[in-house]
């Protein structure tokens, strides 16, 4: 004890002759300055000789290394801890509310683009009423035993270029990253050669085709389509022609084939444009849900 007293007040005195001499010999300087010495005083070696000023400096630089690579230790640490929280905070809030504004968004891009309130379909198809009349003449003695029934539930499950495909007929950006992003589910009544396509989801539509029937008008945007249905070679399937009539110009060409299995539904959507620019094709495929 009595030791350790003499180390101290010798390095007192050392610090304190250093101060003075660097011109800093106010109260709380000198205050500073011994409660340095009582610290660096336990990182000298224990000796009687006098505690020279290289000493007191070896002492305090080593203690100020120790200090260093505690601090960046400690901040290294809780860096680490506040990055993990806010990785944390991130995927709650994805979670909890990514669907929901996505939803939103494209409620108020599609209340945009069609502030008529009328029904938009898959890729902003508006069908007209007439196109309705043909649902109650469905009739299953029109069965063909060759035709695959497409009747069924299908959602969205991924998209090929549909963004591109949107592109093409002039939508917007706000509407076609609500579409891209949107799992829409479409519902396919098969009754004889009468096809009724519902869809629902951001986007909305209900079309009635007769298969080899008389054409259906349909809109998208501010163009309107005179549309045919035809089954594919393949009997599995069927192809929609719609041929621009007013507002632009070329056709578009939808095909929905079932697979083999039953439990999937590629959708096939392509632009075909008259003067000449290159035709798009977007590929949608859905599972089935019911």
């Amino acid at each position: 004890m009595n030791n350790f007293r003499s180390r101290s007040r010798n390095i007192g005195t050392t610090v304190a002759v250093t101060s003075s001499s660097l011109s800093a010999s106010s109260d709380e300087y000198l205050t500073a300055a011994f409660l340095v010495a009582i610290v660096v005083s336990a990182l000298l070696p224990t000796t009687e000789q006098e505690v020279t000023t290289s000493d007191v400096i070896r002492a305090l630089s080593s203690l100020l290394e120790r200090i260093y690579v505690l601090g960046v230790v400690a901040y290294l640490s809780v860096l680490y801890c506040n990055r993990r929280n806010e990785s944390k905070i991130l995927l709650q809030e994805d979670d909890g509310h990514c669907l929901q504004q996505q939803q939103q968004r494209g409620q108020a891009a599609a209340a945009t683009a069609a502030p008529d309130d009328q029904s938009v379909g898959s890729y902003v198809v508006v069908s007209t009423p007439e196109s309705h009349d043909a649902e109650i003449q469905g009739d299953d003695s029109d069965d063909e035993e060759d035709v695959v029934n497409l009747t069924g539930s299908y959602k969205l499950a991924k998209n090929v270029d549909f963004d591109k495909f949107l592109e093409a007929q002039g939508i917007g950006w706000a509407l076609r990253s609500a579409a891209n992003k949107a799992k829409p589910v479409h519902k396919i009544t098969h009754r004889g050669r009468t096809i009724r396509i519902q869809i629902s989801g951001i986007i909305t539509g209900d079309t009635t085709y007769r298969v080899d029937g008389p054409p259906v008008t349909s809109q998208i945007r501010d163009r309107t389509f005179s549309d045919t249905v035809q089954y594919l070679d393949s009997r599995d399937g069927i192809r929609v022609h719609k041929v621009c009539q007013s507002g632009g110009d070329g056709k578009i060409v939808v095909t929905r084939q079932l697979s083999s299995c039953r439990t999937e539904l590629t959708m096939r959507s392509k632009c075909v444009f008259d003067d000449g620019r290159e035709s798009v094709e977007a590929v949608q495929t859905f599972e089935r849900i019911d």
